[in-house]
């Protein structure tokens, strides 16, 4: 866990990588890292993970989804979906319908539970925000947009 001391990626140099870059980099993967462990931690205080908010929240989007689409959307493979969603039914925050002109398929909807763990979760969410955002002015804010939108882009174009 950061103490304030380097927690830095643990390579010094790199072949063709000046120095502020590999610095850039090694920030931004140390917050990528610890706004990873801080949604961990904030949403499992609440009794579910991060993957699961998600389920809910494009459940929540598109009220009977597919469990196809639902995989698609959340970047998964399908048995990972399948998974998740035991264990929210399980827990009473969705319900698995089939479908009414193609039993194959099954649709998903949230139940009353599952909205308010949704609404719960957004709170949370809201929380995150401003714990890691606190101190930024909207200039800055706006900057960082900008940069990690160009990050996206450079990384879109090579996948």
């Amino acid at each position: 866990m950061f103490n304030g001391e380097s927690d830095d990626i643990p390579f010094l140099k790199l072949e063709g990588v000046d120095p502020i870059s590999l610095k850039v980099f090694q920030s931004f993967f140390r917050t990528a890292r610890f706004h990873s462990q801080l949604v961990f931690k904030m949403t499992s205080e609440n009794g579910i993970y991060p993957g699961q908010a998600m389920c809910l929240w494009f459940i929540s989007q598109e009220p009977g989804i597919s469990q196809r689409n639902l995989a698609e959307k959340l970047h998964v493979a399908p048995p990972t979906v399948t998974h998740m969603l035991q264990k929210l039914e399980k827990a009473g925050f969705i319900v698995r319908r089939d479908d009414e002109h193609d039993q194959r398929l099954s649709r998903i909807y949230l139940t009353d539970t599952g909205i308010t763990m949704l609404n719960t979760l957004k709170s949370t969410f809201a929380e995150i925000i401003h714990i890691s955002l606190k101190g930024l002015s909207s200039e800055q804010q706006e900057e960082l947009v900008h940069m990690f939108d160009t990050m996206s882009s450079n990384i879109l174009r090579e996948l």
